[in-house]
């Protein structure tokens, strides 16, 4: 309702038209009276929340405001909403239904809901080069509200963190394995895997971060298989799992843009907001981490174990189960 990237933005930098599929949705959608009444609710809400008075607002014509609805239809930013606020056998306001609190299944198709989300953006506007995927879990993250939601939202441009990694890229294809899964290796900070992905506490973040790898050969989330997206969708079911519903964090999703030519592998990131940035991070640029990599790892290992005995994760493999083969991820192959 309140884009980060507005449809304006597209239409006057652009002049972006929504494709014909979009138009009839919309126009079907509308002309049903029980979706006519839908879409000037949420109209008039969004409007009131602009500040806007009820008397205001009755002069606006209604092509004016069923305009304003395009957005709703045709825009670039979108929430995927899980289904449950509450887990199972709630007792309290704090048992939030969080991404650990799903199934195995029920994480893939979120998940894979996602994916397809974020391929039709890009199918739908040609000039879209970068769709950002995050997920921000309670207030301290970012979270708007507390109910579980993943959002994407479609850009013009990569975005520094993107950029500079397709900078490492030129100067070493190989960097994602060098600097990272190899490193995480020769350090035993990989602590969790399975056939398609491979998890380890990661280094250098300004919060404890876990970072999980796809090792498919492909770069993009929706040029994965099935039983790829499932594989590091168990992976990061677990990882939330194990955190449990009360660690605020933020799951950023990284894949190769578009339009790049140099591939790095799809890899998601989640990030632990226990520590708040403060005058002397501000004034300094040095940021102190409440907790090591090896902290990390050594909370979520007997987590890990203990949620697998219980089967409400996948059959992971765990610590010193995993594989130690140099160079597991296979994106450089094609």
């Amino acid at each position: 309702m309140f884009e980060i990237v507005t449809l304006d933005y597209w239409r006057k930098n652009y002049a972006y038209k929504m494709i014909g599929s979009r138009q009839k949705w919309k126009e079907e959608y509308l002309a049903n009276a029980a979706g006519l009444k839908h879409i000037t609710d949420i109209i008039y809400y969004k409007m009131r929340q602009e500040g806007r008075t009820d008397e205001q607002i009755e002069k606006i014509p209604m092509t004016e405001k069923l305009a304003i609805a395009d957005a709703f239809f045709g825009g670039g930013h979108e929430l995927i909403i899980a289904k449950r606020h509450y887990k199972e056998g709630a007792q309290n306001e704090l048992d939030l239904f969080s991404s650990g609190e799903m199934s195995i299944e029920e994480h893939f198709r979120y998940f894979k809901f996602t994916v397809d989300a974020l391929h039709d953006v890009i199918e739908t506007n040609r000039y879209v080069r970068y769709v950002s995927v995050f997920q921000n879990w309670l207030r301290p993250a970012g979270a708007s509200f507390d109910h579980l939601h993943k959002q994407i939202v479609a850009l013009d441009e990569w975005g520094a963190s993107i950029e500079n990694q397709v900078r490492m890229l030129r100067q070493d294809p190989n960097v994602f394995n060098q600097y990272g899964a190899n490193f995480a290796t020769h350090h035993n900070l990989v602590f969790a895997e399975n056939d398609h992905a491979i998890a380890y506490a990661g280094i250098g973040h300004r919060s404890p971060t876990i970072e999980i790898y796809s090792r498919s050969a492909s770069g993009r989330p929706y040029e994965h298989s099935d039983e790829e997206i499932r594989g590091i969708s168990n992976l990061v079911h677990a990882m939330h799992a194990a955190m449990g519903t009360q660690i605020s964090c933020n799951e950023e999703w990284y894949y190769t843009p578009v339009d790049a030519v140099y591939k790095m592998p799809w890899h998601v990131l989640i990030k632990w907001r226990i520590n708040v940035p403060a005058g002397f991070e501000g004034g300094t640029s040095i940021y102190i981490n409440p907790m090591t990599p090896i902290e990390l790892r050594d909370k979520m290992v007997p987590r890990l174990y203990k949620l697998r005995d219980e089967n409400k994760i996948d059959r992971i493999r765990i610590a010193e189960e995993c594989r130690v083969d140099p160079n597991p991820l296979k994106y450089y192959l094609k």
